[in-house]
Protein backbone atom coordinates (compact mmCIF):
# COMPACT_ATOMS: atom_id res chain seq x y z
CA UNK A 1 0.00 0.00 0.00
CA UNK A 2 1.16 3.49 -0.77
CA UNK A 3 0.41 6.68 1.14
CA UNK A 4 -2.24 7.49 -1.48
CA UNK A 5 -3.99 4.16 -1.10
CA UNK A 6 -6.29 3.65 1.89
CA UNK A 7 -5.88 0.51 3.99
CA UNK A 8 -7.91 -2.47 2.88
CA UNK A 9 -10.93 -3.53 4.90
CA UNK A 10 -10.39 -7.06 6.19
CA UNK A 11 -12.74 -9.80 5.02
CA UNK A 12 -15.72 -9.96 7.35
CA UNK A 13 -19.21 -11.34 7.80
CA UNK A 14 -22.12 -8.95 8.13
CA UNK A 15 -25.73 -9.79 8.94
CA UNK A 16 -28.27 -8.01 6.72
CA UNK A 17 -31.95 -7.47 7.41
CA UNK A 18 -34.32 -6.00 4.86
CA UNK A 19 -37.90 -5.26 5.84
CA UNK A 20 -40.51 -3.50 3.71
CA UNK A 21 -44.08 -3.82 2.50
CA UNK A 22 -44.89 -5.00 -1.01
CA UNK A 23 -48.20 -3.73 -2.39
CA UNK A 24 -49.44 -6.58 -4.60
CA UNK A 25 -52.23 -5.67 -7.00
CA UNK A 26 -55.37 -7.76 -7.24
CA UNK A 27 -54.71 -10.99 -9.15
CA UNK A 28 -56.37 -14.29 -9.83
CA UNK A 29 -55.08 -17.45 -8.14
CA UNK A 30 -52.16 -18.88 -10.11
CA UNK A 31 -53.99 -22.04 -11.13
CA UNK A 32 -56.71 -19.96 -12.84
CA UNK A 33 -54.29 -17.97 -15.01
CA UNK A 34 -55.13 -18.84 -18.66
CA UNK A 35 -51.45 -18.41 -19.58
CA UNK A 36 -50.18 -20.84 -16.95
CA UNK A 37 -50.20 -23.63 -19.55
CA UNK A 38 -47.37 -21.87 -21.42
CA UNK A 39 -45.35 -21.65 -18.19
CA UNK A 40 -45.91 -25.35 -17.53
CA UNK A 41 -44.98 -26.22 -21.13
CA UNK A 42 -41.67 -24.38 -20.75
CA UNK A 43 -41.07 -26.21 -17.46
CA UNK A 44 -41.77 -29.62 -19.04
CA UNK A 45 -39.56 -28.97 -22.08
CA UNK A 46 -36.55 -27.66 -20.16
CA UNK A 47 -36.55 -29.45 -16.79
CA UNK A 48 -34.41 -32.41 -17.90
CA UNK A 49 -31.47 -30.19 -18.87
CA UNK A 50 -32.05 -27.40 -16.32
CA UNK A 51 -29.30 -26.18 -13.99
CA UNK A 52 -29.33 -23.42 -11.41
CA UNK A 53 -28.73 -20.02 -13.05
CA UNK A 54 -26.56 -18.90 -10.11
CA UNK A 55 -24.73 -22.22 -9.81
CA UNK A 56 -23.69 -22.29 -13.45
CA UNK A 57 -21.92 -18.95 -12.89
CA UNK A 58 -20.44 -19.05 -9.39
CA UNK A 59 -20.36 -22.82 -8.95
CA UNK A 60 -22.89 -25.26 -7.59
CA UNK A 61 -21.27 -25.51 -4.14
CA UNK A 62 -23.86 -23.15 -2.64
CA UNK A 63 -26.81 -24.73 -4.45
CA UNK A 64 -29.29 -26.60 -2.29
CA UNK A 65 -32.70 -28.15 -2.87
CA UNK A 66 -34.47 -29.02 -6.08
CA UNK A 67 -34.73 -26.80 -9.10
CA UNK A 68 -37.60 -24.33 -9.36
CA UNK A 69 -38.67 -22.11 -12.23
CA UNK A 70 -38.46 -18.38 -11.46
CA UNK A 71 -39.90 -15.38 -13.29
CA UNK A 72 -36.81 -13.27 -13.95
CA UNK A 73 -38.52 -9.92 -14.59
CA UNK A 74 -42.06 -9.83 -13.17
CA UNK A 75 -43.77 -12.14 -10.76
CA UNK A 76 -47.21 -13.34 -11.80
CA UNK A 77 -48.83 -11.48 -8.87
CA UNK A 78 -47.51 -8.12 -10.12
CA UNK A 79 -48.38 -8.35 -13.81
CA UNK A 80 -51.77 -6.63 -13.51
CA UNK A 81 -50.16 -3.42 -12.25
CA UNK A 82 -47.14 -3.34 -14.57
CA UNK A 83 -46.69 -0.12 -16.55
CA UNK A 84 -46.48 -1.16 -20.23
CA UNK A 85 -44.48 1.96 -21.20
CA UNK A 86 -41.90 1.15 -18.51
CA UNK A 87 -41.69 -2.48 -19.68
CA UNK A 88 -41.36 -1.32 -23.29
CA UNK A 89 -38.12 0.53 -22.43
CA UNK A 90 -36.39 -2.76 -21.62
CA UNK A 91 -38.55 -5.12 -23.65
CA UNK A 92 -39.48 -3.46 -26.96
CA UNK A 93 -41.61 -6.43 -27.94
CA UNK A 94 -44.16 -5.19 -25.39
CA UNK A 95 -46.19 -2.32 -26.83
CA UNK A 96 -46.16 0.93 -24.85
CA UNK A 97 -49.94 0.64 -24.57
CA UNK A 98 -50.11 -3.13 -23.97
CA UNK A 99 -53.05 -4.38 -21.95
CA UNK A 100 -52.67 -6.32 -18.71
CA UNK A 101 -53.76 -9.40 -20.68
CA UNK A 102 -50.97 -8.87 -23.24
CA UNK A 103 -48.42 -8.40 -20.48
CA UNK A 104 -49.60 -11.58 -18.77
CA UNK A 105 -49.27 -13.47 -22.05
CA UNK A 106 -45.69 -12.19 -22.49
CA UNK A 107 -44.89 -13.00 -18.88
CA UNK A 108 -45.91 -16.63 -19.21
CA UNK A 109 -44.73 -17.36 -22.74
CA UNK A 110 -41.41 -15.54 -23.08
CA UNK A 111 -38.46 -17.91 -22.48
CA UNK A 112 -36.27 -14.95 -21.46
CA UNK A 113 -38.61 -14.37 -18.53
CA UNK A 114 -37.74 -17.72 -16.92
CA UNK A 115 -34.72 -18.83 -14.88
CA UNK A 116 -34.15 -22.17 -13.26
CA UNK A 117 -32.92 -21.72 -9.69
CA UNK A 118 -32.21 -24.19 -6.92
CA UNK A 119 -34.42 -23.73 -3.85
CA UNK A 120 -31.62 -21.85 -2.00
CA UNK A 121 -31.14 -19.34 -4.85
CA UNK A 122 -34.92 -19.01 -5.36
CA UNK A 123 -36.54 -18.88 -1.91
CA UNK A 124 -33.71 -19.52 0.58
CA UNK A 125 -31.39 -17.02 2.26
CA UNK A 126 -29.58 -16.53 -1.06
CA UNK A 127 -32.83 -16.42 -2.99
CA UNK A 128 -34.17 -14.04 -5.59
CA UNK A 129 -37.20 -13.63 -3.31
CA UNK A 130 -35.13 -13.10 -0.18
CA UNK A 131 -31.77 -11.41 -0.74
CA UNK A 132 -31.50 -7.80 -1.86
CA UNK A 133 -31.09 -7.38 -5.59
CA UNK A 134 -27.53 -6.09 -5.17
CA UNK A 135 -26.53 -9.09 -3.05
CA UNK A 136 -28.40 -11.61 -5.20
CA UNK A 137 -26.73 -10.30 -8.37
CA UNK A 138 -23.28 -10.17 -6.76
CA UNK A 139 -23.51 -13.85 -5.80
CA UNK A 140 -23.66 -14.69 -9.50
CA UNK A 141 -19.97 -13.77 -9.62
CA UNK A 142 -18.76 -14.10 -6.03
CA UNK A 143 -18.91 -17.76 -4.94
CA UNK A 144 -20.19 -18.25 -1.39
CA UNK A 145 -21.20 -14.61 -0.91
CA UNK A 146 -24.46 -15.47 0.87
CA UNK A 147 -24.79 -18.26 3.44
Amino acid sequence: MTADTPHMVAAHDQAETHRYTVHFPEHAPREHDPHYRAFEAYRRHTKDTAVCYVGERAGHDSCAGGLELHHAVLEFATANAADPAALHRDFPEIAEDATAEEIAHWLESSPGEFRWLCAFHHRGRGGAHTASHADWTAQLYVPGLIS
